[in-house]
């Protein structure tokens, strides 16, 4: 038996022997330099190598019939069967990822090396690479001067700016083009994983072709489409669990207490019952001051004395954020088929998003159905259909109650104005009203509103694009394009007889609701004609004429009623369900139309020098006669310094683009009738009788016309070491005039105001984009993307010459939206110096006092605060923005960060350790700030002491100082860890593709004083309109928390 085994042996050994081929040889680009570092692999097989520094490589395979798949960074993968060859010299070429990759442009694709304007592009892995509810959010920091600020409401879109904010009244939004045609939808209508690709255009050489629309950029969204082979069905799904990262610690009930306490302590107020004051705590003196009638307070303080002296960890602390909000749950679901031949190309989706917010009553769901199809009977003619079906429902949530304090937006900023040694509940489980009992200062209950209320909107959106293709010849298509838009919305309120507002009124009585309904129907025709012809090897002229023709139609209507029956009908047959009348009702309608043409001429000399010029011309209804019409002219070159003689030896050099640029761009997003004074109803008494008229309520301007903007541009493109390194810097000056703006009339007129043209901005700035592959071998590689931006913002004229409008918060100068008040230089101290000059303030009827805050005199000191004395002290815009992406693989598994950072903004966070007792002994505390409030023991404390505000005069102005503060942050974006199931392991299950992943989402933030006070400034709903004094507000109080996720997920094909 030993024997038969080693003869048996003997006889195998010399055929597994002859079934390895040993392979050799180099690989090299189209110069002849040899790629270190490029994979060779036989296909199919975890036979891999690496070629050396001269790229020479060495491998052993199966037999005669195994494939080689040979492959580098920024080079078309190669495949190359062994046969009877033993050696072998492989030369890749440069692939369509790079200089070669098609790109989306306006009307058109082109090659990226070939791009005359600022564009950039984000792929569909940055697009998917975290779960988001739209493309926007999955934009942020991945593309350079696009700016993107958050907004966390569930249904809520961000808001996007494309290289600053340049009108005042018309829109400053970009374009959105979804397939070649103008998308009249939002945002949340696309599934992101949908989409194929993004292109942004920047600049205005890039943008001039969308003409008076591309004003504020265009963003270029292509979708996914059918590709020929066998059917592929994919289900891309993922689950993510919500929670609210507060960024900082909040103080307990009894370490609050004390702030409070203090408050009055150093204000000389804190007294018992009997009006006997007091300078340390005493249980009468506490009950006095916040007991306020309220058993669970009354009970919260006195145990806090249980053992006879105040112990402030034994006051009971109420978890009001607890109670408000929850751990969301956010479910993204989506199933696809794709499928075609050499007729035909069909895509089909079916996505279900679900986000059941942090806050008790906020959510969205949303269902898109997404069909992209085409079809080519003949060589020469194709035809197409792309529909895009979405409906939303979004539960807005609790908004702020007529009459309340605390200026809360939702649940949350009600939860963090509440008074933590308070309770919801009385003994019997009833709702308490006023928790805290400060029915002078109504601070109401929140968990009344939970189930009492309801805003609830509902969105429909239908887009169909129908396109018919011709090709002529080879160098001469002519295409049209067919786009409809369908929208329904409606909006339902309600507020039953049990909510705050109606069950604790002496003026309103049962339950109340509203309900609005809009619908709109968009429709675009456009007809393009296409030239594409090289002549004599060296000329290349593309040329392309448009006419398009679009109209807008909106009709609405409101009803409102109160003194409602019943709670349980809501919004539904306010008309028979109320006792009388509805109180309000009103339709509305809108239409518009725009009318356009365009030509574009590209020029190619050598595919070296190449030319772009473009002029459109724009028709708009809303303007008045004889200013409807304007033309947008362009005109950009690009010079390819690498394809020259003397570069031609530099081998480290792949791509070296110098490109500039000048076009105009215009903006006439107002209302419809604007121009031409609308009308309004105006109830009056004629005699006796009551009678109704028609007046304008707005003055009407036969001159109004478009905002204009003229940018230039200058950018460098760059790849190096085998485009190992490669990005792009951009330089840009945009200047916009004819500012479409209200300007306020005297009242001597009877109008209000008039738009006009009457002010001029400007934009300057700088973009960086960078890519770099650190490391790249077999199994290991290491990306790096970077973007960089900085964009000055500022007004350079106002109406009538004016530098300033300060009633509306305008300065010449500065960006738009700027922090005006009295600068300080930190606190009055109880030194000689301080006294003196505080007795010299007080002469002029100011009560300071050591520990508050000393303001700054403009000009020549007089001891008076003026209108003349307040400064600019900041603004909302950054200065700068920067994203970065670390992407490692190693085999199948890929590890990825993105950390994003929005720097030099200023915030109003109206959460800040205030200055005034006054009985307002509301909100949370933070714990770091416990210890930070000046008294004569602790002078280089960093808050004002907490003492009443002088009653003399006011310094609320001077306090403003410590609620404006440093919105600047770094957050970590996402922290991704996935794996991709090799080919072998899912061929017996007919599994095609299968990746499992896992992220945290906003794990990290750091920043600040606004994030180090629990503020996340990355969120829209922290700016309201203007304050009293034109400055715009945010704060903690509206909806500004941060949330972190964890997700789980799948990607699997079929």
């Amino acid at each position: 038996m030993k024997r038969s085994l080693i003869f048996l042996a003997g006889f195998l050994l010399p055929l597994a022997l002859v079934a390895q081929i040993r392979v050799s040889g180099t690989v090299q680009d189209a110069t002849g330099e040899g790629l270190p570092g490029a994979s060779v692999t036989q296909k199919g097989t975890s036979k891999a190598t690496v070629t050396d520094l001269n790229g020479a490589f060495t491998l052993d395979v199966s037999d005669e019939r195994a494939v080689l798949s040979v492959s580098f960074i920024g080079f078309a993968t190669q495949e190359v069967t062994v046969g009877t060859r033993r050696v072998f010299n492989i030369t890749l070429e440069e692939s369509a990822s790079e200089m070669e990759e098609v790109v989306v442009i306006g009307y058109g694709t082109q090659r990226k090396g070939d791009v005359t304007g600022a564009l950039v592009s984000v792929s569909e892995k940055s697009i998917t690479s975290r779960p988001v509810q739209n493309v926007v959010q999955a934009l942020q920091g991945k593309a350079a001067g696009v700016d993107i600020v958050s907004n966390i409401r569930p249904g809520e879109i961000s808001s996007v700016t494309i290289r600053g904010q340049r009108s005042m009244y018309a829109t400053n939004a970009p374009l959105y083009v979804v397939d070649g045609v103008v998308f009249m939808g939002t945002l949340n209508d696309i599934s992101p994983n949908d989409i194929e690709a993004v292109s942004i255009l920047k600049d205005a050489s890039a943008t001039a072709i969308y003409g008076s629309r591309g004003a504020n950029g265009v963003i270029l969204i292509t979708t996914k489409t059918g590709n020929k082979g066998k059917v592929e069905i994919s289900y891309d799904g993922s689950v993510s669990f919500d929670n609210i990262n507060s960024l900082t610690e909040w103080a307990t009930a009894g370490e609050a207490l004390e702030r409070y306490r203090q408050g009055y302590i150093n204000a000389n107020a804190y007294k018992d019952g009997a009006g006997t004051y007091y300078t340390t705590p005493t249980l009468a003196a506490d009950l006095s001051m916040f007991g306020n009638g309220d058993a669970a307070v009354i009970a919260a303080i006195t145990a806090g004395y249980a053992g006879g002296s105040y112990d402030p960890s034994k006051v009971p602390t109420t978890d009001w954020v607890d109670l408000l909000t929850r751990t969301g749950i956010t479910q993204n679901h989506q199933v696809s088929l794709n499928t075609g031949n050499d007729l035909s190309k069909l895509y089909v989706s079916f996505g279900h998003y679900d986000n059941q917010g942090t806050q008790l009553n906020q959510g969205y769901t949303r269902n898109t159905f997404k069909v992209n199809g085409e079809i080519t009977p003949r060589k020469w003619v194709t035809a197409g259909i792309s529909m895009n079906m979405a409906n939303g429902v979004q539960d807005y949530g609790t908004i702020n109650r007529s009459g309340s304090a605390t200026g809360a937006k939702d649940l949350y900023g009600m939860a963090l104005s509440q008074i933590i040694m308070a309770q919801p509940y009385d003994a019997n489980g009833d709702f308490i009203k006023y928790p805290g009992g400060n029915s002078t200062t109504p601070l109401y209950n929140p968990m009344i509103d939970i189930d009492e209320s309801a805003d609830q909107r509902n969105t429909t959106n239908i887009q169909t694009n129908l396109f018919g293709e011709i090709r002529f010849t080879p160098w001469l298509k002519y295409r049209i394009n067919y786009g409809l838009f369908l929208n329904n919305y409606t909006r339902g309120s309600w507020q039953s007889s049990q909510s705050t507002l109606r069950r604790y009124s002496t003026t309103f009585a049962g339950a109340a609701a509203s309900y609005e309904t809009s619908k709109s129907k968009q429709w675009l025709v456009e007809n393009i004609l296409n030239f594409d012809k090289t002549f004599a090897s060296i000329h290349t002229v593309s040329a392309t004429l448009m006419q398009s023709a679009q109209k807008n139609v909106r009709e609405g209507s409101t009803l409102s009623a109160s003194k409602i029956l019943t709670d349980a009908s809501k919004w539904y047959d306010l008309s028979s369900n109320t006792v009388g009348s509805p109180d309000g009702y009103g339709t509305s309608y809108v239409g518009s139309q725009i009318l356009s043409y365009m030509g574009r001429l590209n020029y190619s000399l050598l595919d070296r020098y190449i030319l772009t010029a473009t002029i459109r011309f724009d028709g708009a209804s809303v303007l008045a006669s004889g200013n409807k019409w304007a033309s947008f002219p362009s005109l950009a070159a690009a010079w390819k310094m690498q394809e020259e003689y003397f570069l031609s030896d530099v081998s480290w050099l792949n791509e070296l683009k110098l490109r500039a640029g000048y076009g105009q761009t215009g903006n006439a997003a107002i209302e419809p009738y604007t121009s031409t004074g609308p009308l309004s109803v105006y109830d009056y008494v004629f005699g006796t009788s009551p009678a109704v008229s028609f007046l304008p309520y707005l003055m009407s301007n036969p001159t109004v016309t478009w905002e204009r903007t003229a940018q230039s541009n200058i950018g460098l493109d760059f790849g190096l070491l085998n485009n190992r390194i490669a990005g792009s810097i951009d330089l840009y000056d945009s200047n916009t005039s004819g500012l479409l703006m209200e300007r306020t009339l005297p009242a001597i007129l009877g109008y209000p105001f008039i738009v006009d043209n009457i002010g001029k901005s400007r934009n300057r700035g700088i973009e960086v984009s960078l890519s770099t592959r650190n490391i790249v071998n077999r199994d290991f590689t290491w990306n790096t993307d970077l973007s960089f931006a900085h964009n000055k913002e500022e007004l350079v004229e106002l109406v009538n010459g004016k530098e300033d409008m300060k009633g509306n918060g305008w300065y010449i100068g500065y960006p738009q939206r700027v922090f005006r008040t009295y600068k300080v230089d930190g606190l009055w101290q109880d030194t000689p110096e301080d006294l003196a000059e505080i007795a010299l303030w007080t002469a002029n009827g100011y009560k300071f006092a050591p520990g508050q805050y000393k303001p700054v005199e403009q000009g020549t000191p007089d001891h008076k605060l003026t209108d003349d004395d307040k400064v600019i002290i900041g603004t909302d815009r950054p200065d700068f923005t920067a994203g970065m992406t670390n992407t490692f693989t190693y085999k199948g598994f890929e590890l990825s960060c993105f950390i994003y950072a929005r720097v030099g903004q200023m915030y109003f966070s109206s959460l800040q350790p205030g200055g005034s007792t006054g009985g307002q002994y509301v909100g949370y505390v933070r714990k770091a700030d416990l210890n930070e409030f000046w008294s004569p023991t602790n002078k280089n404390a960093e808050w004002p002491g907490l003492t009443s505000t002088p009653a003399a005069v006011s310094t609320t102005d001077v306090n403003q100082a410590m609620y404006i503060n440093d919105g600047s942050f770094v957050t970590v974006r996402n922290i991704s860890l996935g794996y991709t199931v090799p080919e072998k392991v899912l061929k017996p299950f007919s599994i095609s593709r299968l990746q499992l992943y896992t992220q945290v989402l906003n794990p990290f933030m750091w920043g600040g004083k606004c994030v180090q006070n629990g503020i996340n400034p990355d969120d829209t709903n922290g700016w309201t309109s203007v304050n009293s004094i034109g400055d715009p507000t945010g704060g903690t109080n509206n909806n500004t928390m941060m949330i972190t996720s964890f997700v789980l997920g799948c990607r699997i094909g079929f």
